[in-house]
């Protein structure tokens, strides 16, 4: 019996002792859990306080007294107002009320933003976010209140925003293009200057791929961002390139371009500062034209002065020789020699025409009215079932001091050179329209258009594409517009038709 009592005490001792040593490291495991809470509490970087709904604190971390200059003693238990701005009544700021009111109604998270003058004058900003701590289905008697300076931290991005707008009003004002590209040729910048030079939108191409703007012939650019990313050697980067590029409607024009690239973080950024040349590439042909036509000219001019007393003694001793002879055959050959002459002649006098000053009779005129006069005598002399034309002639357009008759001059034999080259038949299409130097006009036809060599050509004597043409009236039409002080130039691609472009200053 001593012996059953003794075994059933010393197993109700070993189970007293087990639950004992399970109640130790529970309360082991409390003590390092409030230790881990407490250095969790006191770790981190932002004010905390622990707030009753009466607003007296319960508890605050080591961030919120070194902020306040206190020890804890001496704020727990004070009214959050009374400790933080020396108040007697909850914190209203920029017309928000204090957000444990709120929190304490909806028992919900609030976040309030205030703004708070300092004595020295200096306005802090503080992100302050009320969390009500309460059991499921009980009015929240607790509330934790997190305050987060986030002064420097908009100023900062203030600061960055501003710097921003800089580089983005300095990569907006540049009359050069500039655009970069990820190095999946993801478009990620395109400037103004690039949306006036390509006539896309910033909106059209962000994130679309660089090849909407590369012509075909330059064939898979990806490789050489392939190459450059496997070796890190930049074989153009840093150079001048003169290439081509495309605009919107899917013209070709040159461009000049550099290339430089960025890497951040393994990311490389290529940037591309594009020059659209296709002006100055116009004014050098335009010289380079010019010089030409003007050596061409001083030669033309001897010539034709060297030739015009030799022509005269020869025709006029034919003609006096012809009335001395009664042979058949010699008479025809003297009429044969006649005829030549007078045609050399003729073209003696174009060649003055070429080389000579224009003296224009210039007058108010309207350039509408001048080119409906041409239209309807080239209408009238030229086949309807073959040819048609169509005019769109600007309204609104204002008059220009010139001489028209010259001009209608320029309009014929302009229109003359289309029709001839649509010989089975098409359309002519003219357009007026003002520009910035004054009017512009523009005739079309859908000829056979004229190869790009011979672009460079068609304004010097003797230089035609046509068979029995004397290569003079296109000559003579480029002299008539730059004695007005205006451009003119042609647009063709073979098989396509060509476009004759005049611009006259008013």
């Amino acid at each position: 019996m001593d012996e059953g009592i003794d075994k059933g005490l010393i197993k109700e001792i070993a189970l007293l002792k087990e639950r004992l040593a399970r109640k130790d490291r529970e309360i082991e495991e409390i003590k390092m859990g409030g230790v881990f809470l407490e250095t969790l509490f006191d770790g981190i970087h932002e004010q905390i306080m622990v707030i009753d709904e009466d607003f007296r604190i319960q508890d605050v971390n080591q961030v919120f007294l070194r902020h306040c200059g206190l020890k804890k003693e001496e704020v727990l238990g004070r009214r959050c107002y009374q400790v933080l701005y020396r108040s007697h009544q909850p914190c209203v700021f920029d017309r928000q009320p204090c957000p444990l009111e709120k929190a304490r109604e909806t028992g919900r998270r609030i976040e309030v933003t205030h703004y708070h003058r300092l004595e020295g004058g200096d306005l802090k900003e503080l992100v302050r976010i009320m969390y009500p701590v309460s059991v499921e289905g009980k009015r929240p008697k607790y509330f934790v209140e997190i305050s987060r300076d986030v002064t420097e931290y908009r100023r900062l991005i203030k600061r960055l925003q501003a710097s921003e707008k800089r580089i983005r009003n300095i990569l907006d004002t540049a009359t050069d293009g500039i655009l970069s590209v990820d190095q999946e040729q993801r478009i990620v910048l395109f400037n103004d200057a690039a949306e006036k030079i390509f006539g896309y939108s910033r909106k059209e191409v962000m994130g679309k791929n660089l090849n909407i703007l590369i012509p075909r012939q330059y064939g898979d650019h990806h490789r050489y961002i392939r190459r450059f990313l496997a070796t890190r050697t930049p074989k153009v980067l840093g150079e001048t390139l003169s290439l081509t590029a495309l605009r919107k409607g899917g013209e070709e024009f040159p461009i000049e371009l550099s290339l430089s690239y960025h890497e951040m973080e393994g990311e490389v950024t290529f940037t591309a500062i594009i020059r659209d040349v296709s002006r100055q590439k116009q004014l050098e042909k335009k010289l380079l034209q010019s010089e030409r036509l003007a050596a061409v000219g001083k030669t033309v001019a001897h010539v034709a002065h060297e030739i015009k007393n030799p022509l005269m003694i020869i025709g006029g001793f034919s003609q006096q020789i012809k009335q001395t002879l009664t042979d058949e055959k010699a008479l025809q050959k003297l009429d044969m020699i006649l005829d030549e002459v007078s045609r050399l002649e003729r073209l003696v006098q174009n060649l003055g025409d070429f080389t000579r000053e224009y003296r224009l009779m210039k007058r108010p005129a309207d350039i509408n009215s001048v080119l409906r006069d041409v239209l309807s005598l080239m209408s009238e002399t030229s086949d309807p079932d073959k040819y048609e034309f169509e005019a769109s002639l600007r309204a609104d357009l204002r008059e220009i001091t010139c001489d028209p008759d010259k001009l209608k001059q320029v309009f014929i034999n302009i229109i003359t050179n289309g029709l001839e080259a649509m010989e089975q038949g098409g359309r002519i299409r003219v357009s007026t329209a003002e520009c910035a130097k004054g009017i512009e006009i523009r005739i079309s036809d859908e000829g056979v258009g004229i190869e790009e060599e011979a672009l460079d050509h068609i304004f010097e004597p003797f230089f035609t594409t046509r068979e029995g043409g004397s290569g003079l009236g296109l000559s003579i039409s480029y002299k008539i517009v730059q004695a007005h002080k205006g451009d003119i130039w042609a647009e063709s691609r073979p098989g396509k038709g060509t476009t004759f472009t005049i611009q006259l200053p008013c």
